[in-house]
């Protein structure tokens, strides 16, 4: 029986650089964010590359389909391992129904790489420059476009490179999403001058007449991101300690507090003298500099775990830090409303903003809410899903958004996830905030990747918008970011300690603030375009 295909080769043999290929582009998702091995930022551009290759080299459009998925989920379920540990650890699923969650989240997010893998296949009889750029513009529509659609824009590319700021400086002109494809076409580019498809499965089209012209211009786009970034890092130095009268003082405090025992009553009185203690050791530490101001002290989300309005004795408590410390106190704990015509109360993810009087400034109400933590969907609406939910049950998605003002300070306010999505920053910055603070939680995940992983994507954040950003969290990583996306101050992980920062106020918006309603249509068009121009029309372009 003759096993082998025209041209001789055994169909294992022609199978093996694609394996290959999948498996540099797994290992290179992976191994390109945050990790518990080594983390290599600028290696993430390896995972589109091959699933470039893979969808142009494929037999068929449902093989690209297929193999761009399967590569994805791999580097993908690698990457966010640890969505099984809250699933298991707080929800008490057992782990052979708690590993398939962490799997179909992965899963959602693979097909994307498929659908980019079936694009190459499909787009395979395009020049090769032609065909850099409609990837590049595909995957920046996948990523924005897949943000909006399934509420979990965690694997951009933008979010690896964030780890080294040169990379991303870019991200003030073309967001997070643009950033990814821009560093694509460099890369896809570079990657098409090279003669990589045999030659009797290449379309006529795609083999570069004059490839040192691809390869030029892939080199010139990534020299020329690299100098903008430089340049900016350059004009604007590292500043860990801003002075003047744009910059403000800030107490992170972090908990620690256990999150399999956070929600019990017995409890609540405990985690408050925690939180009153750090805070006050905290003050005893204060910088020589900072011995007059008026320092914003910040608790994380939900720190206290309780209806504040609702516990008066403790609520006394934590009003009397703020007369203590003379400045402005920020936490998180639930909130609670009662609204005519309704028998249940309505429920909020809350940040609490008190005056150096201890009185109410006003509060902060999460708008977007993280499925199965903090709601269930009402398709997933099962019983045993509940055991998912914070302590306090089901909240309600808010509407109290605007920025929490206290003299100078306009505080843009996220929680949690609310830092990994874009659009949220953009309305905080557009409502006035003049600082962006994203109180947080990472205690579900445990020592895992996960809280470096959510850190960097909201770094991206404070690029986009020109904005400081102040994060503070239950157990790591309390940090404040510049608007360069660097780290001026940070905090440890999984200790209960206090720290001291400085930060600045900026009003002046970023460009890409003014064009963000623009760039995803825009995009989309010369997507468009680049689609249905065929070869012919664009035969002279390489």
């Amino acid at each position: 029986m003759n096993t082998a295909r025209a041209g001789g080769q055994p169909p294992f043999r022609s199978l093996r650089p694609d394996l290959l290929l999948g498996l540099a582009g797994a290992l290179a998702l992976w191994l390109g964010f945050p990790n518990d091995f080594l983390s290599l930022p600028p290696l993430v551009l390896l995972w589109p590359m091959a699933l470039a290759l893979l969808g142009l080299r494929a037999p068929g459009r449902m093989a690209a389909l297929r193999r761009g998925w399967l590569v994805s989920l791999a580097g993908g379920t690698a990457a966010l391992y640890w969505l099984a540990l809250p699933v298991h650890n707080v929800g008490g699923l057992p782990w052979p129904l708690a590993v398939p969650c962490a799997l179909f989240i992965a899963a959602c997010l693979a097909s994307a790489g498929g659908l980019f893998s079936l694009a190459a296949q499909i787009l395979r009889a395009r020049p090769p420059m032609l065909l850099a750029l409609a990837l590049a513009l595909l995957w920046y529509l996948l990523e924005a476009v897949y943000a909006l659609a399934l509420g979990f824009p965690w694997l951009p590319l933008a979010g690896a490179l964030a780890v080294w700021p040169v990379l991303v400086q870019a991200a003030d002109v073309v967001g997070a999403y643009g950033l990814g494809g821009l560093w694509l076409l460099a890369a896809l580019l570079c990657l098409f001058s090279l003669p990589l498809i045999p030659q009797a499965a290449a379309p006529r089209a795609f083999c570069p007449r004059r490839p040192a012209t691809s390869l030029a211009t892939g080199l010139a786009l990534a020299v020329l991101l690299l100098a903008y970034g430089a340049w900016r890092l350059d004009a604007h130095p590292f500043r860990a300690e801003p002075s003047g009268p744009e910059s403000m003082a800030v107490l992170f405090v972090e908990g620690n507090v256990d999150q399999n025992r956070k929600w019990l009553p017995a409890f609540q009185r405990q985690t408050v003298d925690l939180y009153l203690a750090l805070t006050r050791a905290g003050l005893a530490a204060r910088p020589a500099a900072d011995r007059d101001a008026k320092p914003l002290i910040i608790w994380p989300e939900t720190a206290l775990p309780f209806f504040f309005e609702t516990k008066p004795a403790l609520a006394a408590l934590v009003r009397d830090m703020a007369l203590e410390a003379r400045g402005p106190l920020l936490f998180g704990a639930p909130g609670v409303e009662r609204r005519p015509g309704r028998a249940e109360p309505a429920i909020f993810n809350r940040a609490f903003l008190l005056g150096p009087d201890g009185a109410t400034i006003g509060h902060y109400d999460k708008e977007h809410l993280v499925p199965f933590g903090e709601y269930l969907p009402s398709w997933l609406n099962w019983g045993f899903l509940e055991a998912l939910l914070q302590g306090v049950g089901v909240y309600e998605t808010g509407t109290a958004v605007a920025p929490l003002r206290y003299e100078n300070l306009a505080l843009g306010m996220l929680i949690c996830y609310e830092g990994i999505f874009p659009w949220l920053a953009q309305a905080r910055v557009a409502d006035g905030a003049n600082i962006l603070v994203d109180i947080s939680n990472d205690g579900w995940f445990e020592d895992t990747p996960a809280s470096r992983q959510h850190l960097y994507l909201t770094v991206l954040r404070a690029l986009e918008q020109n904005r400081w950003i102040l994060r503070g969290t239950n157990t790591g990583i309390s940090v404040v970011v510049d608007p360069r996306g660097r780290l001026t101050a940070r905090g440890g992980q999984f200790r209960a300690e206090s720290l001291w920062a400085r930060a600045g106020l900026s009003t002046a918006p970023s460009l890409y603030h003014r064009l963000a309603p623009w760039l995803l249509p825009v995009a989309a068009l010369l997507c468009l375009v680049l689609l249905v121009l065929g070869p012919r029309g664009a035969r002279t372009s390489d």
